[in-house]
C-alpha cells in the first residue's frame, strides 16, 4: 500500500513538472499575477507579426516618399539656380557685346567726325556754306540719322537738314553744354536722341559745331 502511494505520488510529481514546463500553464500562473501578461496569451502571435510587417511597410513607404520629395525638392532648386546662372552669364555676355560694340562704333564716329570737322572748316574759311549743306544733307540720308545742324561759336543756326528749324536759335536746340565742346563727343540721352558732337576749330578759336542726332541700333538679343 505504501509502496502503490510513493508510485502515484512520483507519478503526480512528473506529471506537475511537465504540466510547469508547458506555455500555456506557465501563462495560467503567471496571468494571475500579472493581468497584461494574461491577456498575452489570448493574443496570436501571426496577428503580431502581421502588425509588425505592416507597420515596416508603412515607415518604408514614408521614408520613399520624404525622400522622394526631398530628392524632386533639390532638383528643382538646381534646376531654378542653373536658370538664374544661365541668365545671368547670358546678360553679361550681352553687356560685354554691347560695350565692345559701343567702343568700336565710338571710335569710328571720332574718327569720322573728325574728317568731317576738316572738311566743314575749309569750306567755312571759304565763307562756302552752300557746299557745307550738300554735306549735311548726305549725312543725314545715312542709317538711323535724324538731323545734322551747323551752329556759330556766337549760337547762330547756320545749316539744317531740317527745315522746321530754320528760323531757330541754335541755343534754342541744344543746350550750351552741348555746343561747348572744345573735342569731338558722342553724347547719349539728350533729349531722348544720341548726339555727335563736332566742334570746327580754326587756328586760334572754335569757328561752329556740327551736331548730328541720330538714334543708335539695337543689339540683337538685348
Amino acid at each position: 500500500m505504501t509502496d502503490q502511494y510513493k508510485q502515484n505520488e512520483g507519478e503526480q510529481s512528473e506529471k506537475n513538472k511537465v504540466e510547469w514546463a508547458k506555455p500555456a500553464s506557465l501563462f495560467n500562473i503567471l496571468g494571475q499575477k500579472f493581468a497584461p501578461i494574461a491577456k498575452l496569451q489570448h493574443m496570436q502571435l501571426p496577428a503580431w507579426s502581421l502588425l509588425v510587417f505592416l507597420g515596416i511597410i508603412l515607415l518604408v513607404f514614408a521614408w520613399k516618399h520624404i525622400a522622394v520629395s526631398q530628392a524632386e525638392s533639390r532638383l528643382e532648386k538646381e534646376r531654378t539656380e542653373m536658370a538664374q546662372n544661365l541668365e545671368t552669364e547670358r546678360a553679361i555676355i550681352i553687356r560685354k557685346a554691347r560695350e565692345y560694340a559701343d567702343s568700336q562704333y565710338n571710335k569710328e564716329e571720332e574718327r569720322f567726325g573728325q574728317v568731317l570737322s576738316w572738311a566743314v572748316r575749309g569750306e567755312l574759311i571759304r565763307n562756302n556754306l552752300d557746299q557745307v549743306s550738300q554735306y549735311l544733307n548726305e549725312l543725314v540720308k545715312l542709317k538711323e540719322t535724324e538731323r545734322v545742324v551747323l551752329i556759330s561759336e556766337e549760337g547762330k543756326l547756320l545749316v539744317s537738314t531740317d527745315k522746321k528749324l530754320e528760323q531757330a536759335e541754335g541755343k534754342e536746340i541744344y543746350p550750351a553744354e552741348v555746343l561747348q565742346q572744345r573735342k569731338i563727343t558722342i553724347m547719349s540721352d539728350v533729349n531722348g536722341k544720341k548726339l555727335l558732337v563736332v566742334p570746327v576749330m580754326g587756328l586760334n578759336a572754335r569757328l561752329a559745331t556740327v551736331v548730328i542726332s541720330y538714334k543708335q541700333a539695337a543689339l540683337s538679343g538685348s
